[in-house]
C-alpha cells in the first residue's frame, strides 16, 4: 500500500461529534415537550428511534431525504407521535427545537484539529466530503473553521450528489491532482464512505470512535478500522511509508 497524497474526510461523526450532540439535544427536548404531552422521555425517545430506523431504511429514499433533513426529522416525529398515541400536531415544534438543540451542542471531536493542523503541516492534500443540505453543511464548515484546512469541499447539497455516488470521489480526485490509489478516505459510514471510496479506487478507512462494530454483512470491507484520528491514522501513514510496504 503506498503513502497517500491526499485524504478525505466525512464530516459528521468523523470530524464533529454529532452523535454526543443528538443524545444531549433529545434530553432536553424530550424533558420540555413530555410533561405538557403527558408521555415518558425515554418511550417516546424510543418510538423515535424506531421510526428513524424504519424510515431511513429505504436506501432509494435516502439520497431524497438526506438533502431535506429538517422536514424529514418532522415526519419521523409525527409518525412517533401518532404511534404513541399523541398529539402530531406537536412535530413541528420538537423538530425545531431538536434543530437547535443540536447546532448549539455540536462540537469538533478533541483530535479534529491537530490531526487537519499536522496533514496540512506535511504537505496532504486535503479533501472534506459531506452528505446533507447545502446550508446546514455548510454552516457547519463555516462555524468551526474547518475550511482552511481543504482544498476541496463537496457538500451534496452544493454539488448535487452525495457519497457513494463516484462522481463525488471522481471531482474531489481531480481537484487535488490524486490518483484513487494515493487517496485515502476517512468515514464513519461503511456504505457512503467506505463502499463509495472503495468502489472508485481509493483506500477506505473506517472510523467508529468506539461507538460502532463492524457488522457481520457490511455493505463493504475497509482497508482499515481506527477509533479515533490520533494517534492511530498517524500510525497507519507511518506503516505505508515503511520499506515492507514499499518494496524499497
Amino acid at each position: 500500500m503506498e503513502r497517500p497524497t491526499a485524504l478525505f474526510f466525512d464530516l459528521d461523526d468523523t470530524l464533529l461529534d454529532g452523535f454526543a450532540a443528538m443524545q444531549a439535544a433529545w434530553a432536553v427536548v424530550l424533558a420540555e415537550v413530555c410533561p405538557p404531552l403527558g408521555c415518558e422521555p425515554e418511550r417516546l425517545r424510543e418510538a423515535i428511534r424506531r421510526e428513524a430506523t424504519e424510515f431511513w431504511r429505504d436506501e432509494g429514499a435516502v439520497a431524497h431525504w438526506r438533502v431535506r433533513l429538517e422536514e424529514a426529522r418532522e415526519r419521523v416525529i409525527r409518525q412517533a407521535l401518532l404511534a404513541e398515541g399523541l398529539d402530531p400536531g406537536w412535530a413541528p415544534r420538537i423538530s425545531r427545537r431538536y434543530g437547535e438543540e443540536h447546532r448549539a451542542r455540536l462540537q469538533p471531536f478533541a483530535d479534529t484539529y491537530e490531526t487537519l493542523e499536522r496533514l496540512r503541516t506535511e504537505g496532504f492534500r486535503l479533501g472534506l466530503l459531506t452528505n446533507g443540505p447545502a446550508a446546514l453543511q455548510r454552516d457547519k464548515v463555516e462555524r468551526f473553521g474547518l475550511a482552511r484546512y481543504f482544498d476541496v469541499i463537496v457538500i451534496e447539497g452544493e454539488f448535487g450528489a452525495g457519497k457513494p455516488s463516484p462522481l463525488v470521489f471522481g471531482h474531489a480526485l481531480r481537484s487535488v491532482g490524486a490518483e484513487p490509489h494515493r487517496a485515502w478516505m476517512v468515514g464513519d459510514n461503511l456504505y457512503a464512505d467506505i463502499g463509495g471510496a472503495k468502489a472508485s479506487g481509493l483506500t477506505a478507512t473506517w472510523i467508529h470512535r468506539g461507538r460502532l462494530k463492524l457488522p457481520e454483512a457490511p455493505p463493504a470491507l475497509p482497508d482499515r478500522s481506527i477509533a479515533h484520528l490520533s494517534p492511530e491514522l498517524w500510525e497507519a501513514l507511518e506503516l505505508a511509508s515503511s520499506p515492507c510496504q514499499t518494496g524499497l
